[in-house]
């Protein structure tokens, strides 16, 4: 809320005694010329007691001018609607000063209850106390007041338009709060005026509120090109998931990383999920091991897993094994052990496979042991330890979904056993 100041006063004390509004040649708070009708003025008397009161506050002593001021008042019949305007008005910047908002909002309210207030004065009071009301989180006054001003005047600045949408936004009617935000930006274009970040940023969150989500996004899309804050990349990101855009989020993401907007381990994980998700895993393995070798993401179990999986995506199989060797070790993780292996069979190291799964399966607690019974018996058939081939694939016929598929093996591993056998003896 605007306070009085000294120029205020010079313009009022210079117009006062010619007659006229006081106000004749100043701005209003709708952005128009007042009316310049001549109706009253104020008296000699009056305007020394204000030129006085004027210099108390020039001087900081406020006690002073309210002294002033309310004396003045203390014969109101002598007054005119103008001069108890004016009085009013001058309280109400006293009390705003000294920090009473009740006060201030009661004199507003005296100004609003005389007969014939100057209107530009009226107009200031009522825009003023719809900012008051709004301080003091009685949002549906602040509400109501507003609208009785946006009837008076010709014009609503944006500003206005704005404090009625955070108004209705606190009153949590995100419905209603839409078209004053519109009707901002509108009057902001009209006027040439850039809108501001935390407008777009309040049309953002209502239409979060409203889970209009493609409204959201679009709105973001114009704040991160106008004001490119990680923030917003993060929040746009955000919305883009929510409504399953999976292939924006990973730009988005990627845009703010290439930004250096990733500030934290699960953001860069994050992005390295998305790049997998998509099927592009290369990106994903360089962004982890830079930020390992960074200090930005910690070298954990969990952490080496998401690389290795996109190594596996990428086909890296020979360089998953030592990212999962070290995994393996920090964790008890059975699962670990498993993929290891796995990785280790694609490069033919069938005896270290067989090792690392049958780590896993003395760990125990894996999901589906039948299947890794059945690798440890394929491990040791290319190793031609047929015997120990032969009980991992009876340990793995031992479960319904590899029983038949087992048997077959053992069959076949018997056969080539005893193949073996007959040509050592020729």
């Amino acid at each position: 809320m605007q306070a009085f100041n000294k120029p205020w006063l010079t313009l009022l004390l210079s117009c006062a005694l010619l007659g006229g509004s006081g106000m004749a040649v100043a701005k209003s708070d709708d952005g128009r010329k007042p009316p310049t009708k001549v109706t009253q003025k104020l008296s000699q008397k009056v305007y020394k007691v204000m030129e006085a009161a004027q210099e108390a506050m020039d001087a900081k002593d406020l006690a002073t001018a309210e002294s002033l001021m309310q004396e003045l008042g203390s014969n109101p019949d002598k007054l005119n609607d103008y001069e108890k305007a004016q009085m009013y008005n001058f309280l109400a910047a006293i009390h705003y000063e000294q920090g009473d908002t009740a006060q201030t909002i009661n004199d507003y309210i005296s100004i609003l209850r005389l007969e014939q207030p100057p209107e530009q004065i009226r107009n200031n009071s009522l825009f003023r106390l719809a900012q008051l009301f709004f301080v003091e989180e009685d949002y549906a006054k602040s509400i109501k007041v507003l609208d009785e001003w946006m009837q008076r005047v010709e014009s609503v600045r944006p500003e206005a338009y704005m404090l009625k949408a955070q108004a209705l936004f606190q009153l949590e009617d995100y419905a209603a709060a839409e078209a004053p935000i519109i009707d901002a930006l509108k009057e902001a274009k009209k006027r040439g005026q850039a809108p501001r970040e935390s407008w777009l940023g309040l049309l953002r969150a209502v239409y979060y509120e409203l889970g209009d989500y493609r409204k959201a996004v679009k709105v973001l899309a114009q704040m991160v090109k106008q004001w490119p804050k990680p923030s917003y990349y993060k929040q746009l990101a955000g919305m883009l998931g929510l409504m399953e855009s999976q292939k924006g989020q990973l730009y988005v993401t990627h845009a703010a990383g290439l930004g250096g907007m990733l500030e934290n381990e699960f953001e860069i994980l994050n992005l390295a999920r998305l790049y997998m998700a998509e099927d592009v895993p290369f990106p994903a393995i360089r962004l982890i091991q830079q930020a390992m070798q960074d200090g930005r993401v910690e070298e954990s179990a969990k952490n080496l897993e998401l690389l290795a999986q996109a190594m596996s995506l990428a086909k890296e199989s020979e360089a998953q094994i030592p990212v999962l060797q070290k995994a393996a070790k920090l964790s008890s993780d059975p699962k670990l052990y498993m993929y290891l292996g796995q990785a280790q069979i694609a490069q033919y190291q069938w005896a270290d496979a067989a090792s690392s799964l049958e780590t896993a399966l003395r760990i125990g607690g894996l999901e589906r042991p039948g299947s890794v019974y059945m690798q440890v018996g394929t491990a040791y058939y290319n190793l031609k330890k047929y015997s120990k081939a032969m009980q991992a694939f009876k340990e793995a016929a031992a479960f319904d979904d590899y029983a038949k598929q087992a048997r077959q093996w053992v069959n076949f591993v018997g056969d080539e056993a005893r193949r073996a056998r007959a040509i050592s003896n020729i």
